[in-house]
């Protein structure tokens, strides 16, 4: 599929509308071997981002969840769309994404969570399933603290994406994925006198990207395959 052809497809899958004359603010973000395609308007939570190398990150300031007093379950939540496109001579091999952050869980019925998915869909066959990933903390996020010897406790979770075999077309050439990060943090105080807090501090996109094989590589690979063939049906035949 030509480059044009990927990003009308990603155009369509990161929700882009038209509000009579006006478009969605869509910006692109250029990275090492990949470039980063997404509605501004629509990162809310995360906050503006920056890319190095074939990282896109986050460094939100105002995502949290807090619970105070028995007040029961808080919840803080964000959805993003990013298009990511391989430069000519690349292509996406897998994408992982890393979050920090800190809690803190204070008096009995205190909890905290986060979760969420990583979703990542082939451009050259958007319709067809996505591979998901879920978004699990590293550590069980039940450090306690006290008024007496205050301090928050840092979490990190993770999720990954590898590209499935069958993906990019005819040619097997995976140059553009989108990614969608679902995002949620949790927070329950269910007694008086107790408090729960949660805060996202950092989000990372990593996009994995290889060479294209030469021609000649992919020749090499069917010919391999190909007396890989041979010799079965020869075993078969004994």
């Amino acid at each position: 599929m030509k480059r044009m052809n990927k990003l009308a497809v990603g155009i369509l899958l990161l929700g882009q509308t038209i509000s009579g004359a006006a478009f969605a603010a869509t910006v692109t973000l250029a990275g090492t071997t990949a470039s980063f395609t997404f509605d501004s308007a629509l990162s809310g939570l995360f906050g503006a981002p920056t890319v190095i190398g074939d990282t896109l990150y986050f460094t939100p300031t105002t995502y949290k969840a807090q619970s105070f007093n028995g007040s029961g379950l808080a919840s803080a939540s964000q959805t993003f769309n990013i298009m990511v496109n391989a430069n000519p001579g690349y292509l996406v091999s897998a994408v992982n994404l890393t979050e920090n952050g800190d809690y803190y869980n204070m008096g009995a019925g205190a909890s905290v969570a986060v979760g969420g998915k990583l979703y990542v869909r082939d451009l050259e066959s958007p319709l067809a399933p996505a591979a998901i990933s879920k978004i699990k903390a590293t550590l069980p996020l039940t450090d306690v603290t006290s008024m007496a010897n205050f301090e928050t406790t840092d979490w990190t979770s993770l999720a990954g994406v590898a590209i499935p075999a069958g993906w990019g077309g005819a040619d097997g050439i995976v140059g553009g994925v989108n990614v969608t990060i679902e995002n949620i943090l949790l927070a329950s105080s269910l007694t008086s006198g107790s408090a729960a807090f949660i805060e996202k501090k950092f989000v990372g996109l990593n996009v994995v990207m290889a060479p294209v094989p030469e021609p000649s590589t992919y020749a090499m690979m069917l010919a391999g395959l190909g007396l890989v063939g041979v010799a079965v049906r020869r075993r078969a035949k004994m």
